[in-house]
């Protein structure tokens, strides 16, 4: 989300340069210096022109005065294309620097919201192109020089001098309007446009769903409201920028036409020569430049500077502390300890207090009815959502601190919405990382899913398209589960692993559960169907949040059909 009062212009480009590469800002203020000293060759030379050459009709001294200028000018475009690479260089050491964080925060923003948000990406790349591009980023260091320039056309003539300040005081007042005016209406343009591409995104998520229940025209219409609003608030800030940029356009003209006419009055009064009136016009023209670029450039600006609020912002939020070490390889022993959670933007929590205790080797069944938080334990227990307070533990190191990378090596989580990534079977078993043949095809032996992938037309190198579209959903889940088993996970959660599955399906769904059962792996089946509970170690009964029974399993059966009596026998009476 946007900041609800966004800070001066100065403080954000501010903040903005202090994450970038310090020495390449200081060859770009280095070669920005030296590029405006150059620049008063051309006045110079005019000076030169007018006043000498045309006057002594010196042949020889043009010749030479046009060399050294020729030699000037080339050495400055020299340094304005080395200006322009170590920009180019500057943005793209800011994305490598920054995207490994904001990759790891997009994804725990969108793991802990629940919903997919990859604006930070694209916030990353707006901050990139507005690094990269000349005109805007080098209009702020081109900026001082025109106080130099306004020394330079004082010292030519007083008078000129005052008219170039008063044009500069009213292009800097135009500057402070349009961020007074627009910067709001362009904030709140991306912000709605921000939300309405997230529904859109989620529309083509869901496009099968939108199209077979006829939910087009709707789903459009909200699509529409909220584009809507985002056109009206660009539509404003837009209208306000082109007046100022306009506006800013007619004071640099009238500027030019009020200097020549001041300088040719001079000069007839013998005040000032002709070749220093065509210098003053040079001298004004760079000076007013940097101001009118930020001006013209204004909107670009306000999108990378809201871009750059945003990343740090999901940065400050949203950056997962590992704990720093490699930990040995667990053995499975999984406690949780007075765990509470609550979804962002709740006030209730869906987890309230739970204490369980899971020895290694177990499987164990998670039970209850819907909305019990079954999956929402799950997530936690793998580490995917912080708790409020509490903590899970494997082999007594906190799951959400385990390094990601290492973690990975050690769990295997099959979701209950299966999402499979577009590239073939190996890379999705494999979790797309280098993996042996031997290992992947392991994997998928061990959820007994290896003579299905052999029946498909390029075996495991079969493409399966973006989300697994060529795949049913049985052989989306049955995939997944040999990608949640590659390796050598010591703990499993299988959230409705049995949900898409036929009964041939589900028969080799309970084979591979028997089999890392008998390997030593901590396995928790979440699942609806009393089927996958036979083998069952243990058995966790969740309520409304709450865990209300857990132990054995013909334990618990036994204390729910007692329960289930009970409740019968009330009713009857």
């Amino acid at each position: 989300m946007l900041p609800e009062k966004s800070s001066p212009a100065s403080n954000r480009i501010l903040s903005l340069f202090r994450t970038v590469d310090r020495q390449s800002l200081l060859w770009i203020a280095t070669s920005s210096i030296a590029i405006g000293i150059l620049l008063f060759c051309v006045p110079l030379y005019s000076i030169q022109i007018f006043d000498r050459v045309l006057t002594s009709r010196s042949l020889d001294t043009l010749l030479l005065l046009t060399a050294i200028v020729i030699l000037t000018l080339s050495s400055m475009a020299a340094l304005d294309a080395m200006r322009t690479r170590i920009m180019i260089r500057m943005a793209n050491r800011y994305v490598v620097n920054k995207r490994r964080l904001i990759f790891d925060a997009a994804l725990n923003d969108s793991s802990r919201r629940a919903e997919p948000n990859s604006q930070s990406l694209r916030d990353l790349q707006t901050v990139h192109q507005f690094l990269a591009t000349p005109p805007g980023i080098i209009a702020f260091f081109d900026l001082p020089f025109s106080l130099v320039f306004l020394a330079a056309v004082y010292a030519l003539h007083p008078l000129l001098g005052f008219a170039l300040l008063t044009g500069i005081v009213i292009l800097l007042a135009f500057t402070v309007a349009g961020e007074w005016l627009t910067a709001h209406h362009f904030r709140a343009n991306n912000d709605s446009a921000i939300r309405a591409q997230r529904f859109s995104d989620g529309a083509m998520a869901n496009a099968e769903v939108v199209d077979s229940m006829g939910m087009g025209d709707a789903i459009y219409a909200q699509w529409s409201d909220k584009y809507d609003l985002a056109l009206t608030q660009f539509s404003k800030a837009g209208d306000r920028s082109a007046i100022i940029a306009a506006s800013a356009r007619w004071v640099r003209l009238i500027l030019a036409v009020m200097v020549t006419a001041i300088g040719a009055w001079l000069v007839l009064k013998d005040e000032l020569t002709i070749g220093a009136m065509v210098a003053a016009n040079i001298l004004v023209a760079r000076s007013l430049s940097p101001l009118e670029s930020i001006i013209g450039s204004w909107r670009s600006f306000a999108s990378a500077t809201a871009a750059h609020e945003r990343v740090i912002s999901v940065l400050s939020q949203c950056v997962r502390i590992d704990i720093g070490i490699r930990l040995p390889v667990p053995l499975g022993l999984l406690s949780i300890e007075r765990l509470v959670y609550r979804p962002p933007g709740m006030d209730l929590p869906t987890i309230k207090g739970i204490n369980l205790q899971i020895p290694p080797g177990s499987l164990v069944g998670l039970i209850g009815p819907s909305g019990a938080g079954k999956s929402t334990l799950a997530k936690l227990i793998c580490g995917i959502w912080k708790p409020i307070t509490g903590s899970v533990r494997l082999d007594g190191a906190d799951v959400y601190t385990w390094s990601r990378t290492d973690w990975g090596l050690y769990c295997g989580y099959l979701p209950q919405e299966v999402e499979l990534f577009s590239g073939t079977i190996r890379e999705n078993i494999a979790r797309f990382r280098e993996a042996e043949d031997s290992d992947i095809t392991a994997a998928a032996i061990a959820a007994d899913v290896h003579e299905l992938i052999l029946q498909l037309p390029l075996g495991y190198d079969t493409h399966i398209g973006y989300g697994g579209a060529v795949l049913s959903g049985g052989q989306r889940q049955r995939i997944a589960l040999a990608r949640a088993l590659f390796g050598n996970p010591k703990l499993i959660v299988l959230d409705e692993p049995n949900a898409n599955l036929d009964a041939e399906g589900e028969e080799a769904l309970k084979r591979s559960v028997r089999r890392i059962q008998q390997a030593g792996v901590t396995v928790i089946v979440i699942t609806h169907r009393q089927s996958l509970l036979a083998a069952a170690d243990l058995l966790a009964v969740m309520v409304e949040g709450q865990l209300r029974h857990f132990g054995p399993r013909v334990d618990v059966l036994r204390q729910l059909q007692l329960a289930n009596q009970a409740k019968g026998n009330r009713s009857d009476q």
